[in-house]
């Protein structure tokens, strides 16, 4: 009697294939969540449910991120005080010099009125650090609830910038806070930079630039 039933002709590699992928697809469940701390979703899960998981992670970003250019002003954060009447908030800023060049660094503020910025300026010698504190007197007349938003300017060899928010209430926390600022010149040549582009200090953009 001939048997109708047609033998596949790769036997049973197919199956044994796809146990293969199912138990790498479970230790790589394991490694991501050892290493992340995320829970990841089930092997039966689509693709799509995968790539959420990812976007989950602290400080995650696409494979094809590009940072800003090189010539505009790098973000410090935002720092917000709270302070009570008749008080005083402050920021000091430790700027750091990681060049092996002398660079004198000024330090500004726009905004809200008020703000003293002391020093104005610092000369820094090659890997030297310096403090700059930017301060605002909260006079007695003053309302609770009033906000003081102010940009402080630090330009060196980069320009930078926090955005800084006083908010006045009836309670007087701890409002002196401290930012570091490493202004390093970069050197090195990125992938998404042309060829022929300069990436000199803050001061001398505009001309190397064109």
């Amino acid at each position: 009697m001939t048997s109708t039933t047609q033998a596949r002709p790769l036997g049973d590699v197919p199956a044994a294939f796809i146990g293969l992928l199912q138990a790498q697809m479970k230790l790589g469940q394991q490694i991501f969540e050892d290493l992340t701390g995320v829970k990841a979703p089930s092997v039966a899960d689509s693709v799509a449910a995968w790539q959420a998981a990812v976007q989950q992670m602290p400080g995650a970003r696409p494979a094809c991120y590009v940072p800003p250019p090189c010539w505009m002003p790098r973000k410090l954060g935002d720092c917000t005080s709270y302070v009570a009447k008749c008080s005083k908030a402050c920021v000091r800023i430790v700027v750091t010099n990681c060049d092996r060049a002398r660079r004198s660094v000024h330090a500004r503020s726009e905004g809200a009125a008020g703000v003293k910025i002391s020093p104005a300026s610092v000369d820094l010698g090659p890997m030297q650090r310096a403090t700059i504190e930017a301060c605002i007197d909260i006079p007695d007349t003053v309302e609770s609830g009033t906000q003081y938003e102010s940009l402080i300017w630090v330009d060196g060899c980069n320009q930078h910038y926090l955005r800084w928010t006083v908010i006045v209430g009836s309670v007087d926390l701890d409002s002196c806070y401290e930012v570091a600022v490493d202004d390093c010149p970069d050197y090195r040549h990125h992938w998404y930079d042309h060829f022929y582009c300069m990436r000199p200090c803050f001061p001398n953009r505009s001309t190397a630039n064109g």
